[in-house]
């Protein structure tokens, strides 16, 4: 497979930068995930990778190969795009074999490879059927298998499971984790679904305003957010405005920080019960809604709302509470 390397790599639409300087390293066999909100630079990222877009200025290479301008036939990348792209009137099979026809591969060879991609993706028995015969899940994985068929060096992925539906999009997820881990090969995928990221990622680039402003595992992402977005972004939150002292060479001078907790980690009591340890917070309980495995208890600190998540067993106090966590759950911005 294959390393990728971006080198101070920029884009600008006029007035507009789309990707502002930017140096991130993909390794050999790594599932990186850009994860950010519509506009903020992961497609442009990943279309300058593929060849699609020119860079203004830095450096894109595959395996050490600087690739910054060679078209995109020539990186031997493969991608999949949202919309599926497959050819209506073709079948299955012939669709995981266009490829290796430009490419004017053996045809003996052609048909051994397409048996190991539908074998890959588990559609052997549809091999014969057309585009339209399939569900939206059947097509991406065609389209997967296609952009395999060829081994590329990478596998580029544009928010490929956003057009299904929720229960779909987790079985998927499951399947290219799977498929990912036996070809080992290096992939970079782009989503701003934060459950989609953090479930087949190795490593998480967190964008905003055309920079990756964080880039880590998804445990560093969620326990060890960098900024008030990022934190936002990768899950809920619940966050303290708090004073913040410090001495220069005059008097003590007060200033504000912020501090946040996630929801799973705050403890919930009456204020009878409420243990002497760990952070404290008073409030009273606005409501409690049931989600499946949890319990969201809204309460009210007088200067915000939090939100505290506890197991669906449990039975959340009432009225006036104590909210309570351990001081190294503390997100600090």
């Amino acid at each position: 497979m294959a390393q990728l390397t971006l080198e101070n790599v920029s884009k600008r639409y006029g007035d507009t930068v789309a990707l502002a300087a930017t140096d991130l390293t993909v390794k050999d066999g790594e599932f990186l995930t850009l994860l950010g909100p519509s506009g903020c630079g992961k497609t442009t990222t990943l279309r300058i990778v593929a060849g699609f877009v020119a860079p203004d200025a830095g450096r894109v290479a595959i395996d050490g190969q600087d690739v910054t301008l060679a078209p995109p036939r020539l990186r031997h990348v493969g991608m999949v795009f949202q919309d599926y792209a497959l050819f209506p009137h073709m079948t299955v099979a012939e669709n995981i074999a266009f490829g290796l026809q430009e490419r004017r591969t053996p045809r003996a060879k052609i048909s051994t490879r397409v048996d190991e991609m539908l074998s890959l993706v588990q559609l052997e028995a549809l091999a014969h059927r057309h585009p339209a015969q399939l569900s939206g899940g059947q097509q991406q994985r065609v389209a997967l298998a296609r952009a395999l068929a060829h081994p590329p060096r990478l596998l580029l992925m544009d928010e490929p499971f956003s057009a299904l539906d929720a229960r779909l999009r987790e079985g998927l997820r499951t399947e290219l984790r799977r498929i990912q881990r036996s070809l080992g090969i290096t992939t970079l995928f782009i989503t701003h679904d934060r459950q989609e990221a953090m479930a087949l990622s190795d490593t998480i680039g967190v964008m905003q305003a055309g920079r990756i402003e964080q880039h880590g595992t998804p445990q560093e992402i969620y326990t060890q957010p960098k900024t008030r977005f990022i934190a936002d972004f990768i899950g809920p939150v619940n966050v303290l405005d708090v004073p913040v002292y410090q001495r220069t060479h005059g008097p003590l001078e007060i200033d504000a920080s912020e501090i946040g907790v996630r929801p799973e980690n705050v403890g919930l009591f009456g204020r009878a019960e409420a243990p002497s340890h760990g952070l404290q917070l008073q409030g009273t309980v606005l409501s409690s809604s049931y989600h499946g495995n949890e319990i969201h208890v809204l309460v009210d600190i007088g200067s915000s709302v939090w939100t505290v998540h506890l197991p669906a067993r449990t039975e959340p106090p009432t009225g006036e509470v104590v909210l309570t966590w351990a001081i190294e759950d503390t997100l600090r911005f």
